[in-house]
């Protein structure tokens, strides 16, 4: 069709000239002419404009149509309406030809919308006159989905809803059938139209559903939902497609409803079962959990369906079990049997949710049983509403097999269970004979009851103390021993099992019993279920009727008493105590710790909105004087309840809390007058409300209320709950004692002080819990601002401070005990007595410094010394070190002050910490004395802070970042001591409650995980990497969310405070706001390392037993196993993949814990991972906002308005900083602010590009077009990685934005490429992780997914992974489409990838292809990829390898049946004639079944045979174990007798009827199918030995004794050696040690190799290469796992006797072998080319004098596979033997390197960026191709300079160091026995040695040849000839070079290497280059690598 003038649409000129074209034919054709014949696509056009501009101009009902219908109306009066008649009869005149099928394909167009019935019925009408009344073509609407997804919507909006005369649907080819039998007279069709009954159309619909279309689907559904629901139901149930967010909105309730009660539910229900039986299932228990009584309901449904089985095996848990229970009651279920079946099936889960079930059921019927456990939430997946109680015959059943089954339960449950027992018989007394004695369901052994009662006699005897007890019951649960752990159960189930005879106990006993009782949950000896038990326990027992005054309620208040200061945890057990009534009267102390509990509860709850807020308050409260009174409640004792207010601010007081039980448990055993209430009252209302203001005025008014005899009450109030807790406010308590002027009141003071200082020093948690060693130190500086800041002596006769130290240094308590010397010590200062040199000072400091100077003591300890020194303005040189530590003993074990001597993991080694308290904002007057200080040279004093390191404090100033717009007024106003001082004191006073916090939450998470994944792991340093890992990790994200606001807004303070005198206000915001944004990320970084050391130190001592018990299991040579935590909730309640297995973790699962270890450290990289808003100024897209602003300020340079003096130096002062605050743009910043600019051009300009030809291949323009220039240009945009990642999201976000133009995506593409090598390497990882959260129905563009995978820019792992999780789902669609694009084009067509990088991926594609249509083209593309991924790999494919039989139909049960008959018949014959060989008569009978035709039944028989064999043996374990007695050792033998019957029926068929080798690869093929199949679904619970018996029968049946004249049995051999390549590690990994094993059996390997002719090698080369292959990724990264190092060693005693009975086997492919051996495995390869033709006789390398050119083996070249011209690929040959010939290109060696280059995704995967075995092949090719050109002559030496030399000293020199090694290891794996190959390349390595023109090439030489002689023998005969010559030869002088001498332990090696080698004589004797002086000493060779290159 030629286009009109104009370029116009024929539509459009249409549209142009109006409804009047139409209005005669005339009119119509001169319209049409200029355009020609118009195509299929420009009718659709017309009839969619025509359609689209009649809206509201037509009636869309179909009256008036008349008898003719549509064909014959007369639709449009071709005035105001087009003329339907006209416009269809112009154009078929102008176009005779058109094809209307494809008129009506083509309506998907842009622009195309029927926007109501009118516009619909004229395009039918069209259609009708156009197609003399055919129907409409269905699958051109309905048949898929349309790129104009909303004309798509808009046609079938009004199709639907259309009369039948307009719109049709009943010639649906996919339909359902009508539904009839509705009631209500509906229509089995629906609507009149039959729409609903079209299956296309639901597939439509889904799919635009899916694609982001839901509310307008929606409205489309609206008129079925109320015309037809049922057939809508059964429509969009049969949907092929997810129907996303609608499957909850639409279907599901659907659904619902038809199974509740309606008059067509048994209709529809019926109907629906076969169609979609999840989602019916799924209905079921909707409804039930909307009212648990609707499950009436739902057994009538099911037994209408005929399915109550199936619904309670597919339902969940408590649904079946209500289900079972009400279907039981109806005589519907045998309900004992179907218990029975499901314990025995499910396991301990399903008893433990049946004795929740029954607990649930019993408390809903009693409420007095309603306790503890109601208050945690309903049972899972329990329903709501109304409950159908059970019967008391249901019940009955229920207790019954669960006490039969008790054993199987954990101690827990079958506590609950008794309960349970008990509830029941409560509630129905005559099941108290079921019930029977509960103390049978759990019978320990009588040794351990009596040790059990043994322990409980000794406590109510009075032997021990409960406290005794407790710490017995500790040891005996962590214990790693099993019988202590037997005892501590014992202990407990007698404890709890006792509570009922509780009320007859004396009231001594009882009170002990309490105390024991509320003791096991105050220390967590009790845990989840056990410990909702003992909670309802004292629950019920403060119930008990009688009240306060029962023994049963003392009982429960003393228990309470324990464990009271816990309570906050179980918030709802506070509201049931606060609920029992009387406990407020009778146990008012009682009470007040549950409301405290309870106010606890309610702060936690409001603690994210109090965070919030705390940092905008601080500042405020910074400012402002708290003077408003703030009232505080206080316990009897006088103590406060809660924190003070007063005093100056404390930004981080949110995290300050400090657990001071120690404290205040001591403080209730002193005993001293107490005031009345009130006065307490008072006297804390006056401490809150104290201020240096006001303190004349308070302390009159406390002289006034405290009399004379309540001054040690006041003491001890004033020391306890203020000063230990309060150091903030010390200087405030200090004023008032001085205020209060009474010697005797500071004396009273002192003592107290004194008292608690000791308490806290003897404190046993003081070397464990942080909070113990702040109180210490916070009372350490109290003691000294009491005494010696007021020149007052600490006494001897109180504190001997040295003996303090000395004392802590023996018990390890130095951590604590150093940091309150310190705090003591720093207020000498302020004394003219006691500062230094006083003696005694002085005398201590000693001791630190002795300290100071220990081995191995922590950094924590060190920089608590150098702290002091610095706060008393001293140098630790300035001091001597004392002697007093000498000869004194510590405690080795457990000692925190000293680094355990173990090498430190990642993230450092683990500095100890110490606990700083947070310290306040700092005065005014404060600063201002620092700032003097500053200024005159002298360092401030540092606010405590130990747990920074002493590195980085001290050179915190490197550190500080100015902004150099502030360069003006730096020196002036001094900020390069200013700031560190601001940031120094900002980080102290943040740390310690940052640190404590993310520490402790860090640790118990990191304990709990790392012990349950490491259950089974034997190897404590993997134990230890992993918690390293996870906790670093986590306490430095925590410990950053947690600081960084705090740590703005201190540093903001603490600058406003020290600049405030120097510059305005104004001024002084803008700078300080410079200042804190430069230098935020210091502070968080700081932070962050603090918590990451002290976190690391942390968990090692939670974890120390743990370490301890794998230590002890190794040295003993057993197995390790946590029997704790593996009888806890873990593993029971995880799935199958997160249960710990025995060994180390797999790489996958150890990626979690190493996946810690790359969060984002620092503050600007964690905001941006978290998704955090970008600030102002960031990048972004046009149109993202408006141009920023223009930055305010005055730029530096220009002078002020209005300016016409200079002024002082003080205004200049500020007028400099102001306009260096407005230069930098503070809002927003300048810099920012000019990169988003160039960005935003950089776009506009590409996009401009682009738009000149959007289709065009980048690769076809010149390099110098503007696209080009503008991709290299994106490198220049961004300063750093920070930048450019920015950059790269808003490229990425921009790549689909333009999706549909090639050049678009490959332009953008190619700037990412280019980022990522200019600025960011791991932009691939971040681009997969980007791509991952973007919407599914955008993401999965193939050619966008196309371009990023070519260049590299997904990280394949990730996205493997990430894919196969998408497939793997429930709308996999366009995934799969994705998927299979990317493998075609990717891995087939054009490959990048290869198929082992998307081996996730492959493996879910081909498990999808077997459950959709088209499957087999699925299966064939996934097998095409892995082909080609071995052709490129230059790996040989498999040779025969028996191909896996496909899934095929179910196994009806009766031909199992008959066949398991055949089985059990054949097993008998055998038991009665064991020695016949033939058994015609059965085989007879197999014939006559059809069973040996050969064809698919013969397959199945076969494959049934397999099953029933190895299930029988699986079973017979199963069997034993079951019938085991508990505690006997599981057994290890199985029954063979199914195997060994099915191997001699198989070797009847193949050897005495027939079958033969056919017959054997047949059985073989299945039995691979089988075992691969049984691999993969059972995965770690696979067992291999059945399968290992089968092959090993066959072996002992069939292996021939002499293959060379047994051709038969040669074929037998092959066959299993095609069976054991199709089983290979790399298909099945659980099989890979039985097929290891079967692989060398004496009865294949030696006699497939002894085959005539050589017959046997290929095959068996195959096993080993894939052997080896499977085992390199393990080798090549040193991920040896116990399990996969025995593997290694039995892959190399293979090797090893190869070599010995072999060695032919190995010469002849030596190359392939070494292809395939990861450089790192020096001694398997060194084994593999030791091997020498048995007919050869080895010359002795250490001959002197030898003359290796003159041995007659040297003329011969050797034998080897491949042939030379299979070696390279056939461009290179090409180009290689050109130039050899002297006429390759010009370029060939300059392009030589890229060459042997991989891509960067290839190179990722492999783990090297070079292609090592075409390197390999390369050095072969050229030394075979050389030795040719030349042969080898007795005598002579081969010619070096050639063009085969010349290839190789080019590669030399060219490649990099990685590529060097890889050459030279190449040209080393030819250094074999004598022949002309290994002369060669002797000859090049000592040519290349000597020409190389650098010493670190040679250094390389030396290092591939030593490395290789250093490791144990065998050593190949060529290396060491090699290297004897290069030592010992004086023209390679080499003993000259340095690097021979690099190290003392370098140099040691070389000489005993050449003692070695060449004998300690002939080394000595050596001219020229001889070894150095020293060579003479015996000494060993080190068996490690050189430090080389």
């Amino acid at each position: 069709m030629a286009d009109p003038p104009g370029g116009r649409s024929l539509a459009a000129a249409l549209e142009e000239a109006g409804c009047g074209a139409s209005a005669s034919e005339a009119a119509l054709a001169a319209v049409l002419q200029p355009f020609g014949a118009p195509s299929e696509a420009a009718v659709a056009a017309v009839l969619g404009m025509a359609a689209r501009t009649s809206e509201g101009k037509l009636s869309g009902d179909s009256a008036g149509l008349g008898a003719g219908g549509l064909k014959s109306a007369a639709i449009g009066d071709g005035a105001s309406t087009w003329n339907v008649a006209v416009l269809v009869a112009g154009l078929q005149a102008a176009n005779p030809r058109l094809d209307w099928q494809r008129v009506a394909s083509a309506l998907d167009c842009p622009g195309f919308a029927v926007p109501d019935a009118g516009a619909l019925k004229l395009l039918m009408a069209a259609w009708a006159r156009a197609t003399d009344g055919e129907p409409f073509p269905l699958p051109a609407l309905a048949g898929s989905l349309w790129s104009n997804a909303a004309g798509q919507l808009s046609f079938l909006r009004q199709a639907t809803a259309a009369p039948p005369e307009v719109f049709s649907w009943a010639h649906a080819a996919r339909r359902q059938e009508p539904l009839e039998g509705l009631h209500a007279g509906k229509s089995p069709v629906g609507t009149p139209n039959q729409a609903w009954l079209c299956l296309d159309l639901y597939d439509s619909l889904a799919r635009l559903a899916d694609s982001g279309h839901a509310p307008a689907v929606r409205q489309v559904l609206e008129l079925p939902l109320k015309q037809c629901p049922e057939v809508l139901l059964l429509g969009m149930a049969a949907a092929q497609a997810g129907w996303g967010s609608l499957q909850q909105e639409v279907l599901e309730p659907l659904a619902v409803t038809y199974v509740a009660s309606h008059p067509n539910s048994g209709v529809v229900l019926q109907r629906l079962w076969p169609l979609n039986r999840d989602l019916l299932l799924r209905a079921m228990t909707a409804l039930y959990q909307k009212d648990a009584s609707n499950i009436a309901r739902v057994l009538d449904a099911c037994q209408e369906l005929k399915g109550l089985a199936v619904v309670l095996d597919a339902t969940p848990a408590p649904f079946c079990l209500e289900l079972a229970a009400l279907a039981a009651r109806r005589e519907y279920l045998n309900l004992e049997k179907w218990l029975s079946d499901q314990f025995t099936a499910k396991g301990s889960a399903f008893m433990q949710s049946a004795v929740a079930f029954l607990d649930s059921k019993l408390r809903s019927e009693q409420p007095a049983l309603q306790t503890v456990a109601t208050a945690t939430g309903p049972l899972p997946g329990a329903a709501g509403g109304g409950r159908i109680s059970l019967s008391e015959g249901t019940l009955e059943v229920f207790l019954h097999v669960l006490a039969a089954n008790a054993g199987l339960l954990p101690s827990d449950t079958l506590q609950l269970f008794k309960m349970v027992q008990a509830a029941a018989v409560q509630a129905h007394p005559q099941l108290a004979a079921v019930a029977g004695d509960s103390s049978t369901l759990e019978a320990f052994a009588p040794d351990i009851e009596e040790e059990a009662n043994a322990y409980f006699q000794r406590v109510y005897a009075g032997e021990i103390t409960v406290e005794a007890l407790v710490e017995v019951l500790k040891g005996f649960k962590n214990s790693t021993l099993g019988r202590e752990q037997e005892v501590f159960a014992c202990m407990v189930h007698n404890l709890f099992d006792e509570y009922r005879f509780f009320p007859k106990y004396p009231d001594k006993e009882l009170h002990t019993t309490a105390l024991l009782f509320g003791q096991l949950i105050h220390h967590s000896l009790v845990s989840s279920i056990s410990l909702g038990i003992a909670l309802r326990y004292v629950l019920e027992a403060l119930r008990t009727p009688g009240g306060s005054g029962s023994k049963m309620a003392r009982f429960g208040a003393t228990a309470l008493k324990q464990f009271a200061g816990d309570l906050a945890q179980w918030p709802h057990y506070c509201q049931h105590l606060a609920q029992v009534p009387g406990l407020k009267e009778a146990e008012p102390e009682l009470y007040k710790s549950l409301e405290a509990a309870l106010a606890t509860i309610a702060a936690n709850g409001a603690a994210a909105t109090a965070a919030a807020e705390s940092a905008a308050a601080a500042k405020a409260a910074a400012d402002a004087a708290p003077t408003a009174p703030r009232s505080r409640e206080g316990n009897a004792a006088g103590f406060p309840t809660s924190m003070p207010s007063s005093g100056p601010s404390n930004p981080n007081m949110l995290f300050s809390t400090i657990n001071a039980e120690t404290l205040e448990m001591s403080a209730q055993n002193v005993t001293f007058p107490v005031p009345e209430d009130k006065t307490i009252d008072r006297v804390h209302f006056i401490i809150n409300n104290i201020t240096s203001m006001n303190i004349e005025q308070k302390v009159k008014e406390l002289k006034g209320i405290v009399a004379q005899e309540y001054w040690p009450w006041f003491a001890n109030y004033l020391v306890v709950k203020r000063a230990a807790q309060e150091p903030n406010f010390h200087g405030t308590y200090v004023l008032l004692v001085d205020k209060w002027g009474e010697r005797e009141m500071r004396d009273t003071l002192v003592s107290t002080t004194m008292h608690y200082i000791k308490v806290m020093l003897r404190s046993s948690k003081l070397k464990s819990i942080t909070s113990e060693r702040t109180l210490l130190k916070n009372l350490g500086a109290w003691l000294g601002k009491l005494t010696l800041a007021n020149n007052r002596p600490v006494l001897q006769k109180h504190l001997d401070v040295k003996a303090t130290i000395l004392e802590a240094y023996e018990q390890g308590k130095m951590l604590a005990v150093l940091s309150f010397v310190r705090m003591l010590l720093e207020p000498a200062m302020d004394s003219r007595v006691f500062r230094p040199p006083n003696p005694w000072v002085m005398a201590i400091l000693a001791l630190l410094v002795e300290v100071y100077n220990l081995d191995n003591i922590k950094t924590g300890l060190k920089f608590e010394v150098e702290l002091l020194f610095k706060s008393m303005n001293m140098q630790l040189q300035d001091v001597a070190p004392s002697n007093l530590l000498a000869g004194r003993r510590r405690e080795s074990l457990d000692n925190i002050d000293f680094q355990a001597q173990r090498p430190t993991s990642q993230g450092g080694m683990a500095a100890g910490p110490g606990a700083s308290a947070p310290g306040g904002t700092p005065s005014k007057a404060e600063p201002a004395a620092a700032a003097a200080a500053a200024a005159e040279g002298k360092p401030a004093p540092p606010a405590p802070g130990p747990m920074i390191d002493p590195n980085i404090i001290a050179n915190l100033h490197n550190y500080i970042a100015i902004n150099p717009q502030l360069a003006i007024v730096g020196e002036r106003l001094q900020l390069k001591r200013l700031v560190p001082m601001a940031v120094d004191r900002a980080i102290v006073e943040i740390i310690s409650p940052v640190v404590d916090r993310s520490v402790t939450i860090a640790c118990m998470t990191t304990q709990e995980l790392v012990l349950k994944d490491h259950a089974l792991e034997p190897d404590a340093d993997a134990l230890r990497k992993s918690a390293h890992l996870m906790v670093t990790g986590l306490a430095q994200s925590l410990a950053l969310v947690t600081a960084k606001e705090p740590l703005r807004i201190a540093v903001a303070n603490n600058l406003r405070a020290l600049l405030s005198n120097q510059l305005d206000a104004n001024t002084l915001e803008q700078v300080v706001a410079m200042l804190v944004a430069d230098n935020l990320d210091l502070c968080c970084q700081v932070i962050e390392k603090a918590a990451g050391e002290r976190a690391q130190r942390e968990i090692d001592e939670r974890l120390q037993g743990a370490y301890a018990a794998r230590v002890r299991a190794k040295a003993a040579g057993q197995p390790f196993a946590d029997a704790a935590l593996l009888g806890g909730r873990f593993p029971g309640a995880l799935p199958e993949a997160l249960r710990p297995r025995p060994g180390q973790l797999t790489p996958q699962q150890q990626r979690v814990y190493e996946d810690f270890a790359r969060i984002p450290r620092t503050a600007a990289a964690a905001q941006q991972s978290a998704g955090q808003p970008r600030p102002a100024g960031g990048l972004g897209q046009p149109g993202e906002g408006g141009e920023a602003g223009v930055p305010g300020g005055v730029p530096p340079g220009t002078g002020l308005p209005g300016s016409g003096h200079t002024g002082s130096s003080g205004e200049l002062d500020q007028q400099a900083a102001a306009a260096a605050a407005g230069a930098a743009g503070l809002a927003p910043q300048q810099p920012q602010q000019d990169l988003r600019s160039r960005f935003i051009s950089w776009l506009q300009r590409m996009d401009l590009a682009i738009a000149k030809d959007p289709q065009a291949p980048l690769a076809s323009l010149s390099d110098g077009s503007e696209v080009k220039v503008l991709v290299s240009e994106i490198a220049s945009i961004p300063t750093n990685e920070a930048t450019a990642l920015e950059v790269a999201k808003n490229i990425f976000a921009k790549v689909y934005q333009g999706a549909s133009s090639r050049l678009h995506v490959t332009a953008y593409c190619a700037s990412l490429e280019v980022l990522k090598e200019a600025a960011v390497r791991r932009l691939p990882v971040e681009l997969t992780a980007w791509f991952a959260q973007l919407p599914e129905d955008g993401k999965f563009h193939k050619d966008v997914g196309e371009a990023l995978l070519r260049g590299g820019l997904l990280y394949l792992p990730d996205l493997d992974l990430y894919l196969a999780k998408v497939l793997a789902g429930p709308r996999y669609q366009l995934a799969a489409e994705f998927a299979l694009h990317l493998v075609q084009q990717c891995c087939i067509v054009d490959p990048v990838v290869a198929a082992p990088d998307l081996a996730h991926t492959l493996d879910v594609l081909s498990k999808l292809a077997t459950r959709v249509s088209g499957g087999n083209a699925v299966l064939q593309l996934v097998e095409e990829a892995r082909r080609v991924s071995l052709l490129r790999a230059g790996k040989q494919l498999p040779a025969a390898a028996p191909p896996p039989l496909p899934e095929g139909p179910k196994d009806p049960p009766q031909l199992v049946e008959a066949i398991m008959k055949l089985f059990d018949r054949w097993a008998r014959l055998l038991e009665e004639s064991p020695q016949e060989k033939v058994h015609a008569p059965f085989v007879q009978e197999l014939q006559q079944a059809g069973f040996l035709k050969g064809d698919d039944m013969t397959e199945r028989f076969l494959r049934i045979m397999i099953q029933l064999a190895v299930q029988h043996c699986l079973r017979s374990e199963a069997a034993a174990v079951a019938n085991l007695p508990p505690g006997a050792p599981r057994p290890t033998a199985l029954s063979f007798i199914a195997i060994d019957a099915a191997v001699r029926l198989f070797v009847c068929l193949i050897t005495q009827h027939g079958g033969g080798p056919a017959l054997l690869t047949k059985v073989l093929g299945i039995l691979a199918t089988v075992l691969q199949r049984d691999a993969d679904e059972r995965g770690g619970a696979f067992n291999g030995r059945p399968y290992f018996r089968l092959c090993i029968g066959f072996l002992a049946e069939l292996s021939p004794a002499d293959p060379a004249t047994d051709e038969v049995g040669l074929q037998y051999l092959q066959a299993m050696a095609a069976f054991l390549y199709a089983t290979r590690a790399l298909k099945a990994p659980a099989f890979a040690f039985p097929w290891l094993q079967l692989a060398s059996d004496r009865r294949l390997m030696p006699r497939l190799l002894g085959a005539p002719a050589h017959r046997g090698w290929g095959a068996y080369l195959q096993l080993i290469l894939v052997q080896l292959r499977f085992l390199e990724p393990f080798l090549r990264n040193a991920e040896l796992t116990d399990a996969v190092r025995l593997l290694y060693k039995g892959t190399l005693r293979v090797l090893l006797l190869l070599l010995h009975d072999f060695p032919e086997f190995l010469c002849e492919f030596h190359f392939h072998l070494c292809d395939v051996i990861p450089p790192s495995c020096i001694q398997m390869r060194n084994l593999v080319l030791s091997a020498f033709p048995r007919a050869m006789r080895l010359p002795d390398p250490f001959t002197p004098n030898l003359k290796v050119d003159l041995l007659p083996e040297i003329a011969a070249p050797p034998h080897f596979v491949p042939a030379p011209e299979q070696l390279l690929p056939a461009p290179l040959r090409a180009e290689v033997d050109g130039f050899l010939a002297g006429a390759g290109p010009p370029g060939f060696l300059l392009g030589l390197r890229s060459r042997l280059s991989l891509a960067p995704a290839e190179a990722l995967a492999c783990g090297t960026k070079y292609n090592v075995p075409l390197v390999n092949a390369l050095a072969f090719y050229l030394g075979v191709r050389a030795v040719e050109a030349a042969p080898p002559k007795p005598g002579t030496s081969p010619a070096m300079a050639t063009p085969h030399m010349e290839v190789l000293q080019h590669l030399l020199r060219d490649l990099d160091t990685e590529g060097r090694y890889l050459l030279i290891n190449a040209l080393a794996n030819h250094l074999r026995f004598p022949n002309a190959h290994t002369h060669y390349f002797s000859c090049a390595i000592l040519s290349l040695f000597t020409e190389a023109g650098s010493e670190l090439i040679q250094e390389q030489i030396t290092r591939v040849l030593l490395e290789r002689l250093i490791v144990n023998r065998p050593h190949p005969w060529g290396l060491l000839i090699t290297f004897i010559e290069l030592i010992k030869n004086p023209r390679y002088s080499f003993w000259s070079h340095a690097f021979t001498r690099v190290a003392p332990e370098i140099e040691r090696l070389f000489e005993s290497v050449a003692r070695s080698c060449m004998g300690p004589q002939v080394a000595a004797a050596a001219g020229g280059g001889a070894p150095p002086p020293g060579a003479a000493k015996d000494e060993v060779p080190s068996a490690a690598a050189p430090a080389l290159a």
